[in-house]
């Protein structure tokens, strides 16, 4: 057994070598954050590998990463060495800081979408901080490994930066050890440029486009891509979205005025719907639906993204393919859409319901520049019971909302609902059914539930007769991705799993059972309306 004075003497050492340890990455807190990049970096790819059985690729996605980062802790130390001053270390850290926060941020979007993440995919947090803040909360909380590795280091990393900036050391500098790492550091960092295409596999399994996008470091590209052309659409001058007075539609003779019901299916991917033929019978309504009118079966979203999709859905014009939701800044006067069409030509009254909260991405602006006279979010149902996750409500708590609002007046009525269950975090009401563990499943719930939630709202319409002059419409805005290419979710994804939509119509005028397979966009609906 050891006696106390022996314990004593492990103790110290300990907190000796403990406190050596510490010295040194206080002295030296850039190296220290630009490491934890690296290692993070890494650690994102290899679990992104493991999961894809993609480990062959694994050395060419990490060696960009090596050659970078360890480039800049070498330019960073130089500095440090060449003019060593409180005001170069803090500079210096802050630096190195940032990107070490990149690092964090790119593995939590690589682990979630697939993707490396780039500086416009940061827009959303300004236009709408709480929304973004919500998600990304409702993600962490789905996934609590995820957030523990993440969360937990960026805590003591943040403590740790705090310390250091305030009270900065300076380091000590051997000047022939520093030249050796110095030259060390870069014949590395030369190694792993030269080898890097010896380890880059052209056969991978995943998409070219995927293991390519893995290869480059996040750091770099972000940097790259605030100057490349590739990453700015070039703007047109010409371009311009006319507002509801500078479009004339000649009016040939209306026999009647006919209702139209647009019900827009939010991330509906149409391989999992019956129409699709490869389902069975998980929407049996709407492939019932179709049957009593036309389906499109080759229909594709222009763009997927929601606020993209319904522009592009009530306007027929093309949204702007950018990542900033620029349909909803307020306009001066309401756009050229199907809204202002049938209001200002055909005296139609207008409205758009959404289980959607009322301000994710900025929806009241979109909907004031389409030009509807009603607006109707689930902040309206003042029931927080309904609320499913972040985003969401029970639909069928639209029903009798919107049953009210079309009794309200006499006038032929353009109604327009936005369907949101469907949305991440795919969750249903209780009194509807469990809810699924994995998200797959989670998902096909919501869609099963989304199909009930039409097939009584239809059935709430025939009982009032309001379909006995309706067109209805039933349509998606984007699908979703589940890995079938190595990501998840639909934006800037351009695979049929998030551009492949449901689109049938459903009037009296139109014969049961047509079928139209020649390919159809968003952009068509309100033409074709």
């Amino acid at each position: 057994m050891y006696s106390n004075s022996t314990n004593d003497n492990i103790e110290k050492k300990q907190n000796k070598y403990s406190r050596a340890l510490f010295d040194f990455a206080a002295s030296r807190p850039y190296t220290l954050f630009v490491i934890l990049a690296l290692l993070c970096t890494m650690a994102a790819k290899l679990v992104y590998a493991v999961d894809r059985s993609e480990i062959s690729q694994y050395p060419g996605w990490i060696l960009s990463d090596a050659a970078v980062l360890l480039g800049i802790e070498v330019i960073l130390a130089f500095l440090c060495f060449y003019r060593p001053r409180v005001w170069m270390i803090r500079l210096v850290t802050i630096f190195a800081a940032i990107v070490c926060l990149w690092s964090f941020l790119n593995a939590g979007y690589l682990t979630r979408t697939g993707t490396q993440i780039l500086p416009n995919v940061l827009l959303p947090v300004f236009r709408a901080p709480l929304n973004v803040f919500r998600m990304i909360g409702r993600n962490l909380y789905k996934m609590p490994l995820t957030a523990v590795l993440l969360l937990f280091p960026g805590l003591i990393a943040i403590s740790f930066f705090l310390y250091v900036l305030t009270k900065p050391r300076m380091p000590g500098y051997n000047r022939k050890r520093f030249f050796i790492r110095f030259n060390a550091s870069i014949i590395i960092c030369l190694t792993a440029i030269a080898v890097r295409p010896a380890f880059i596999r052209s056969s991978s399994s995943q998409p070219a486009s995927l293991s390519l996008e893995l290869q480059y470091n996040a750091q770099l590209k972000a940097i790259t891509s605030l100057f490349s052309r590739h990453y700015k659409p070039p703007q047109d001058p010409t371009r311009r979205v006319p507002f509801y007075d500078q479009l004339k539609i000649a009016q040939g003779p209306v026999m009647k005025k006919e209702n139209v019901i647009i019900v827009v299916l939010e991330g509906v991917q149409y391989e999992q719907t019956s129409l699709s033929g490869n389902t069975g019978d998980l929407t049996p309504f709407l492939e019932s639906f179709a049957e009593n009118g036309v389906k499109f079966t080759n229909a594709r979203s222009t763009l997927t993204h929601t606020t993209k999709a319904l522009f592009t859905l009530l306007t027929g014009r093309y949204a702007s393919a950018s990542q900033d939701i620029v349909e909803a800044v307020p306009a001066k006067k309401a756009y050229a859409s199907l809204a202002t069409i049938l209001r200002g030509q055909l005296g139609y009254r207008t409205a758009f319901f959404q289980s959607a909260r009322g301000d994710f991405e900025c929806r009241p602006g979109l909907v004031s520049n389409l030009g509807f006279d009603k607006f109707w979010a689930r902040d309206d149902l003042n029931d927080p019971n309904e609320y499913l996750g972040y985003l969401a409500c029970d639909e069928f708590s639209l029903i009798k909302p919107v049953i009210r609002w079309i009794k309200s007046g006499s006038k032929p009525f353009l109604l327009t609902i936005m369907c949101s269950v469907t949305h991440d975090s795919y969750e249903v009401p209780k009194w509807y059914e469990q809810e699924a563990k994995e998200d797959i499943d989670r998902y096909r719930q919501t869609i099963a539930y989304t199909d009930k939630f039409l097939s009584s709202f239809r059935k709430e319409l025939a009982a009032h007769g309001f379909l006995d002059n309706t067109i209805f419409c039933i349509v998606g805005d984007h699908g979703e991705g589940f890995n079938e290419h190595g990501r998840k979710g639909h934006e800037r994804i351009g695979y049929d799993e998030a551009l492949h939509i449901p689109f049938c119509l459903n009037a009296h005028s139109i014969e049961p059972g047509k079928v139209i397979s020649s390919p159809v966009s968003s952009i068509d609906l309100t033409p074709t309306l």
